[in-house]
């Protein structure tokens, strides 16, 4: 048997969310997880239980609940997008409902995000002081986050000027839609701002490769690794390895020669 335990939680606002648990009574730290361009499929309910299994509370919510076409999104032919201020909202509420369940030590939540879904958590970490680290797997560095318009109100570049938090950002060497060039981009953004970051680029992988629901797009190694950097980040955000008076960058690449 599986020492987590699942159920569906609804948020304030009646966003549907899919919490992971690890069992017990004592207080855990937390993720609260954004899904990919392909909306609240498993992969993002397997993320949640993943972290349930390593004492960290996992909840998946569903950030496209008002979209009407979730088949769809699910096999590809269409897309929904979200505002920023949209996406803070959902978060902030899905950070209220962990509050709720009383298992979720509430000074030790992170917010993460993967492919369309992967700049919101630097929107979160500059909108509000309720997250310890923001998390961005393959997202938030595509040519469309650099620029101003309907669904990305304020240019980048202010967003992490404003951010507050440290924050992990994890890129495939051959990522077709966000290339390294991109993932320098935003690196420099983080430097020019004096913002804690942490980000690596990992040798070989394309665009989503954490996802091992799409065989075509998933790499083990690469994937584990990602997993192993993301949980050893998060252990150093929660004991307190990130001081507000300190400011820690770490920029690794495997790229070919």
């Amino acid at each position: 048997m599986p020492d987590f335990t699942t159920k569906d939680l609804e948020c304030p606002g009646r966003m549907p969310g899919y919490l992971a648990v690890p069992n017990g009574s004592a207080k855990v730290p937390a993720v609260v997880i954004l899904h990919e361009r392909y909306g609240f499929v498993q992969h993002p309910r397997d993320v949640a239980e993943r972290f349930a299994q390593r004492g960290v509370a996992g909840f998946a919510i569903n950030a496209f609940f008002k979209c009407n076409y979730p088949p769809s999104l699910a096999d590809g032919t269409k897309r929904h997008y979200t505002t920023d201020p949209e996406t803070v909202e959902y978060m902030t509420a899905a950070i209220e409902a962990l509050g709720i369940t009383g298992r979720v030590d509430m000074a030790k939540i992170a917010v993460l995000g993967m492919c369309q879904t992967g700049r919101h958590p630097v929107v979160m970490a500059a909108d509000s002081d309720r997250i310890a680290a923001a998390i961005v797997w393959y997202g938030g560095a595509m040519k469309a986050d650099f620029e101003v318009g309907p669904y990305f109100p304020q240019a980048l570049s202010d967003v992490v000027a404003r951010v507050r938090c440290p924050v992990l950002g994890q890129f495939g060497e051959l990522d077709k839609h966000i290339p390294v060039a991109n993932v320098r981009r935003l690196r420099d953004l983080f430097e020019q701002h004096n913002k804690s970051f942490e980000i690596k680029v990992y040798g070989e992988a394309p665009h989503g490769f954490l996802n091992d629901r799409m065989p075509e797009r998933y790499l083990e190694p690469q994937a584990d690794a990602g997993w192993v950097d993301m949980m050893d980040f998060l252990k150093r955000v929660f004991d307190g390895g990130f001081a507000r008076k300190r400011v820690i960058q770490r920029w690794d690449a495997e790229l070919a020669s």
